[in-house]
């Protein structure tokens, strides 16, 4: 029997879209910041449904 530790996955996905353009220090997209990007793969599962539930700016309409 292999006892190798599984390693636990997120239920929570990325909200990305696929349309990656930042303009005003947020991706066009999704509306995440940068570092919101770019962390999301070491944030717990709490941190990941906090950004998920920020409302954001439509960063599409100037």
């Amino acid at each position: 029997m292999n006892s190798t530790p599984k390693k636990s996955s997120s239920l929570l996905k990325t909200d990305c879209i696929g349309k990656c353009h930042r303009l005003k220090g947020y991706c066009r997209g999704c509306g995440r910041t940068s570092d919101e990007i770019f962390d999301w793969i070491i944030l717990s599962d709490q941190e990941k449904q906090t950004i998920l539930d920020t409302p954001r700016e439509d960063v599409n309409n100037p």
